[in-house]
């Protein structure tokens, strides 16, 4: 048995568990849960799942909820500066000394059970045990709860009820868990609706909302889908950063401005405000055009294309697969195609970043450099020494690290251009984080 006496000491024994066990079971889990007393039965959920965007979404309901005068947790991933941003309540980040007496508690019991069962609990399984322990311990009126990986077969997905799920999109990312196609990718996330609990859906692929369609349908779930059941349409913002926009439909507000840029970000507001709307409902709370404003105010993401300086402007965000950097070269496209955008870019090997980069590499105002970076733990990013020779390499710049690959773009770069540090969630979270030192 590990000595666990610090926070520090606590959070290495979460990322000692083993990575990926993904089998069709939750043995383990609900043995662990039935000892503790199934904590997670205590308990009232929003689950949020998706390609892209179910982090910003979760954000969003979580103030709204808020702002309409709930108790409200969160739990997301990945973390970005501290590893305590994975469960959160009203009071913000849970606190190191309640993660370290969580993990003291949850550590010899988890140690017990690998005694006995084939296959111990993972690293993400033992951090879900966790914050269903935290907030039986601080209760809420209800946990806006973000999928880890998929859906159907995700540690989040034993909560035995829910007042509503939420897929926010569906694109190729994770193939070697979830399928190599969409529909294949979207039957997993399908598997977060519950019978006859709402399901609000995000801009999907035709094919991703037929599966959707056929779940459903067959689970008695009423369907509210972005483009049909309501639906958003973005308005000018004269000078503005973020994005203004109306929805209609369902739910109708007609000048609402959420400080974030994307028009993807509009879809996820719409998204967050629908399910919102039917949690307010379900605890007989109202949804007011002023509460929205007040909450949207209050909603920022860091490495979703967040500024963090000015003197070069350099911008974060974390487009860390295909569906991602399309969503990004739309903002590009439509937000800065005046400004000689320096992109650097660091990924996980085992992404499609050949695509990721021939979608940048598109944009005529796009100065591309890949660069090396830490890389978390068990994950492999790119080595940028070992593309030299590959085809798609040609007229991109190579940097054995991000900061060799800024100084050269700092050095020559124009008073108007703009340096983005794009890709991995992991990379722009270490980039972030030294510029945090530096300040």
């Amino acid at each position: 048995m590990v000595k666990i006496e610090t926070v520090k000491d606590a959070i290495n024994y979460i990322h000692g568990r083993h990575k990926w066990s993904k089998t069709p079971t939750f043995e383990r889990l609900n043995s662990i849960l039935a000892y503790l007393g199934h904590p997670e039965k205590q308990l009232q959920y929003v689950h949020v799942t998706g390609t892209n965007g179910k982090g910003s979404t979760s954000k969003m309901i979580a103030q709204l909820l808020r702002a309409s005068g709930l108790k409200v947790g969160l739990f997301t991933s990945p973390y970005i500066l501290k590893f305590n941003e994975r469960i959160q309540d009203d009071q913000g980040n849970i606190k190191d000394d309640d993660l370290l007496h969580l993990v003291q508690k949850l550590a010899p019991i988890i140690d017990e059970f690998d005694k006995q069962l084939t296959t111990g609990l993972t690293e993400f399984e033992t951090l879900t045990v966790l914050m269903f322990m935290y907030f039986s311990e601080h209760p809420v009126d209800v946990v806006v709860l973000e999928v880890g990986v998929g859906g159907t077969w995700d540690s989040t997905t034993v909560i035995p009820d829910k007042i509503a799920a939420v897929i926010t999109t569906v694109g190729l990312d994770h193939m070697h868990v979830l399928g190599n196609t969409i529909a294949q990718i979207a039957t997993q996330k399908a598997g977060i609706i519950q019978r006859q609990r709402p399901v609000v859906i995000g801009r999907l692929p035709e094919e991703a909302n037929h599966v959707l369609d056929t779940v459903a349908t067959a689970m008695g779930a009423p369907i509210y889908r972005l483009g049909e059941q309501f639906d958003v349409t973005a308005l000018p913002n004269i000078g503005e950063r973020g994005e203004r926009f109306q929805i209609t439909g369902t739910i109708n507000y007609q000048n609402l401005f959420v400080d974030l840029i994307g028009r993807y970000q509009i879809d996820n507001a719409a998204v967050a405000i629908q399910t919102a709307q039917i949690v307010c409902e379900h605890f007989d709370r109202s949804l007011t055009e002023t509460i929205i404003m007040s909450a949207l105010k209050t909603v920022t993401w860091p490495v979703r294309f967040e500024k963090i300086a000015n003197d070069p402007e350099i911008i974060l965000d974390g487009a860390h697969n295909e569906p991602g950097v399309k969503a990004l070269v739309e903002t590009l496209r439509t937000r800065f195609s005046t400004r000689t955008i320096h992109v650097l870019f660091g990924a996980l090997s085992d992404k499609n970043y050949p695509k990721m980069l021939q979608l940048l590499n598109e944009l005529p105002n796009v100065d591309l450099h890949i660069v090396g970076f830490q890389g978390p733990n068990n994950r492999e990013p790119i080595d940028p020494k070992n593309l030299a020779k590959d085809k798609i390499m040609n007229d991109i710049t190579l940097h054995k690290n991000w900061q060799t690959g800024y100084e050269t773009v700092t050095s020559q770069m124009h008073a108007d251009d703009l340096i983005l540090f794009t890709g991995s969630l992991y990379f722009v979270s270490e980039v972030r984080q030294a510029f945090s030192i530096l300040d």
